[in-house]
Formats: C-alpha cells, structure tokens, sequence
C-alpha cells in the first residue's frame, strides 16, 4: 500500500502527471476496500478467515507484480486497483483472527501489536524502495513488493490458524449491528485521523524536497511521524489496563496532532525532525484503543461487522486524504498552508471523539 509515495517525485517526472492525478495511485488501492470490507465480514463467515486470506493474499502478489511490469499510467493505474481487492480481502481477516485469539482485556496489547503493520511498513516503504528506485529504477522497487507480497501468502498458508468458526449473522441481526451510531462514529474518527496521518506520509517527501533537501532526508522526515507508531504495542498493553477508559487514548493522539501540526511551517528542518517523532509517540495513542473498541461497541462476537466499518473508513482516508492534499498542493502551488489541511483533519476527529461512547 505504501510503495507509492516514496515514488511520486519520480513518477511525476517520468509520466507528466499532476499532483492530484498521481495520487490516483495510492487511492485506487484503497478503492475496492471502501465497497468490499462491510460485507467481507459475511464473505468470512462463509468461506473462512484462512480461505479468504489465502485468495487476498495471491490477488495482492498479482497486483503488484502486474504494477512492476506496467509501462503506461493507465496499466499501472489498473493493477493498483487489483492490489486493493487483494488487499481488502486481507485487512478484513487478519483483525477477526485476533479477535478469536485474545480475550478482551487482552485486545489493547494484541491490538498494538497489529497496528505496527502500518509503521513498519511505511519506514520500510520510504527509506527501502526510495533508495533501490534511484538505483534501479522504480519498477524495480515494485518487483521487491512483490516478493514481500508473495512472502506473506507463503507465511498465511503455512502458519495462519483459526481458532473458532466466524458467525454468519442473519440479515436482521446484521443490520441492527449497523444502526448503532457508535460504530460509525469511530469510524470517522479513524477516517479523520487516517487522512491527516496518510496525508502527511504520502505527500510528505515530495513537500520536503521542496524545502532544499535530497531525496533521502526527505524520504527519512517523512517517515518521522508514522515511526513514532511503533510505540503502539505499549500504548495497547497500557488501555488494556484502563479498559473503561480507552476514548481518553482517541482523545490524548487526537488534541496532539490538532496542536503541533500547525507548527511544523514555523520551525526549522532540524525541529520538524524532533516534532514528528514526538507526534508520531502521542498519535500511537490512538490505534490500539480504536482496534479494541468495535468490541466494546457491538459486544463480543460482532467485531466483525465494526472492524468491516472501520476499514472502510481506513481506506476512504486513503483516497480522500492524498487526493484532497495533492489538489491543495496544486491549486495553492505552495506547501506550507498543507499543514494546516491536516491540522484541520485532526480537529475533526477530536470533536467526534468528544462525543464517542461505549458500552
């Protein structure tokens, strides 16, 4: 999912695209996942988290093998799409199958564990396929995703494990699931948070550059603030121990990003460095309490149907998120006000997060 923004600068350059049409790339993988996670729940339940798994997994490695092998925007444009079908099928089982594995006063720290997918990703994204681009060239740095691809289809079918049946819930059970306005809540909470955090990742070399600096200090500063997400797995274990509480999590990463984004035009690029380490810390916050919360709301054995909602959320933020700073950054023709796009995000999560209740 993140192999794209470390190679923006270059695919501009190469293709003649502008801002907003290259982030067509990044959201055409998320695409299918707005459509497809509410009902992959159900797909779960009929055919197996594992069976499911399996499939997303080949599709993905298709995909990008496909995008390593593109010669026109319109091809790679197209496999990114077949990326994400792969790619939703996947996000929508690996968080059921922790919901078997754990109990609940054990979601927080599971659930952390999980949530550095996306920083770990990202930091291996931006300072790996950055570099082996200039290099090698950038259909060399998709080659290597699929292989990581690939990797992670050899590593589902050989050691992923179900522990209990998924349940098909009936059609009125599933829709009265749906009515719960927590759920939806959350899940713009997440949307909100995903598009300032995405946005700031993907667009975030390409405005550094801008800045003065090479393609790899660039590519470094950019991965700050998701490099302080790998602090999530402690951040789970510690609203595992304040499990009534873990709203005040949402709150505490929501407050901080609305605070200290605005302040990145206005320090220099050494600061910039410190600052996105220190949000990248109080944003891992956020994660681990949003992943154990659909439990909390919809009660156990229905996390299914909120974890459907929450990727949905995810990957609108990952369309609306690069494609809404990709067009700022065209029409203002500067980067600085970009910062206050995400500032502005965050504030619309922390007003939802306000209002957030559980069970």
């Amino acid at each position: 999912m993140q192999a794209i923004p470390p190679l923006l600068p270059t695919l501009i350059g190469e293709f003649g695209l502008t801002h907003a049409a290259a982030s067509s790339l990044v959201w055409l993988a998320a695409l299918p996942s707005v459509f497809l996670s509410i009902p992959g729940g159900g797909l779960a339940g009929r055919f197996g988290v594992k069976r499911l798994a399996l499939i997303g997994a080949a599709i993905m490695t298709a995909g990008s093998l496909l995008c390593s092998a593109s010669g026109s925007v319109s091809i790679l444009q197209f496999s990114r799409f077949v990326l994400g079908i792969g790619g939703a099928m996947v996000m929508v089982s690996a968080p059921i199958l922790i919901c078997q594995w754990f109990e609940e006063n054990e979601l927080g720290g599971a659930m952390g564990m999980y949530g550095l997918n996306m920083p770990v990703g990202t930091i291996a994204a931006f300072n790996i396929l950055g570099f082996v681009s200039q290099q090698f060239g950038w259909r060399t740095s998709l080659l290597l995703t699929t292989a990581v691809n690939a990797s992670a289809l050899l590593c589902c079918l050989l050691f992923l494990k179900e522990k209990r049946t998924v349940s098909i819930h009936p059609a009125g059970k599933f829709s009265s699931l749906l009515r719960i306005v927590g759920i939806w809540v959350l899940g713009l909470i997440w949307c909100f948070f995903n598009m300032a955090q995405i946005g700031y990742s993907t667009w975030g070399k390409t405005i550094f550059m801008t800045y003065g600096l090479s393609s790899g200090s660039s590519d470094l500063i950019a991965s700050l603030l998701i490099a302080g997400s790998l602090a999530t797995p402690l951040t789970g274990f510690i609203s595992d121990k304040w499990k009534g509480h873990r709203r005040y999590f949402v709150l505490i990463a929501a407050i901080s990003m609305t605070l200290m984004f605005p302040l990145f035009p206005y320090v220099g690029v050494a600061i910039i460095a410190y600052l996105a380490v220190i949000l990248g810390l109080l944003a891992a916050c956020l994660p681990p309490a949003v992943f154990a919360l659909p439990q909390e709301i919809l009660g156990a054995g229905n996390e299914g149907v909120g974890w459907g909602i929450l990727n949905t959320f995810q990957n609108l933020a990952i369309i609306l998120g690069p494609l809404s700073v990709g067009y700022a950054l065209d029409v203002l023709k500067t980067t600085s006000p970009i910062f206050f796009l995400f500032t502005f995000f965050s504030l619309l999560s922390m007003i939802l997060a306000i209002f957030l209740k559980s069970r």
